[in-house]
């Protein structure tokens, strides 16, 4: 159609900027003056792009300019990495799921897992600890960390921050060796007796037994766990985000490239006049430092 002085036509590219086509030339009275001219304007990593021409042109160039523009920055994934800072509460265990993490481990509070972390350690980069009451999809609580780090011996009373969280894994306590205890706490002040019972209001610390006699111990505020079945210990992995696939290198195959070739098969982006490879060799020249 024709646009008038008042006219815009406005999409959205992947970077959420605004695209705007806008009338350069309209009608004047009875004198028509190129009434499909047009400029187009759109805006990458902050910086204003704008071309001019004609507006029957403009639908195989914004074709171009979007098959540049993602070919250059990529297209960001939809799948959202789930890595939390901090101790977590009341999480859905789809929320795990539906970000590339596995359940290694689920046991009931009363389960002795003994002096060792073989049970609970899986092989995956990442780990979370977590409680929830049996039956439920809901993550009472939960903390994240790089699973070498947080089985890495500490002395006992002596957490080390982990991403946001203080853990700890210790193989004793104040009552003597093969009484150990592994879990998190909002702060570095915890009392590993044999497990932490620092806090006994504080909701935000979970602590398990590392030894032969009980299970246990304590998810929250929720304490005394040893014989529970009401509650389950989990342990999730995690192998980090997925590398990205290497950029398609840019390959001039001739000036009349055919964009069928590589677009949806389809003969609608073919361009027999040459015209959307001058596009891409303009926005190049002008704008290729822009390109990281």
């Amino acid at each position: 159609e024709h646009l008038t002085t008042d006219q815009k036509v406005r999409g959205s590219n992947p970077f959420g900027r605004t695209i705007q086509v806008t009338p350069t030339h309209f009608n004047r009275g009875a004198e028509e003056i190129n009434p499909y001219a047009c400029v187009m304007q759109f805006e990458a990593h902050g910086r204003k792009i704008m071309i001019s021409g004609h507006l029957l042109q403009f639908k195989k160039t914004v074709a171009i300019v979007f098959v540049v523009l993602f070919g250059f920055f990529g297209i960001q994934s939809s799948y959202a990495d789930y890595y939390p800072s901090g101790i977590q509460q009341n999480v859905s265990e789809q929320t795990l799921i539906d970000n590339g993490w596995t359940l290694f481990y689920e046991q009931t509070y009363g389960t002795i897992i003994g002096n060792s972390s073989t049970p609970i350690r899986p092989s995956g980069q990442y780990v979370i600890l977590s409680g929830k009451a049996a039956g439920s999809s809901t993550i009472t609580l939960a903390a994240a960390a790089p699973t070498a780090q947080v089985f890495t011996e500490t002395a006992v009373n002596t957490p080390q921050l982990l991403n946001g969280t203080y853990w700890y894994y210790s193989l004793e306590s104040l009552l003597g060796p093969n009484f150990g205890s592994i879990g998190f706490a909002p702060t570095s002040s915890i009392t590993q007796v044999s497990a932490d019972t620092s806090g006994a209001l504080d909701p935000l610390r979970l602590s398990w037994h590392l030894d032969a006699i009980v299970g246990g111990y304590r998810l929250g505020t929720d304490l005394n766990l040893n014989s529970s079945t009401a509650y389950l210990k989990q342990v999730w992995t995690w192998n980090g985000p997925a590398a990205p696939a290497p950029a398609e290198a840019y390959v001039r195959k001739s000036t009349n490239l055919q964009f069928n070739e590589a677009m949806y098969e389809s003969d609608k982006l073919s361009d027999p006049d040459g015209q959307l490879r001058k596009t891409v060799d303009l926005i190049n020249a002008k704008y290729g430092n822009l390109i990281k």
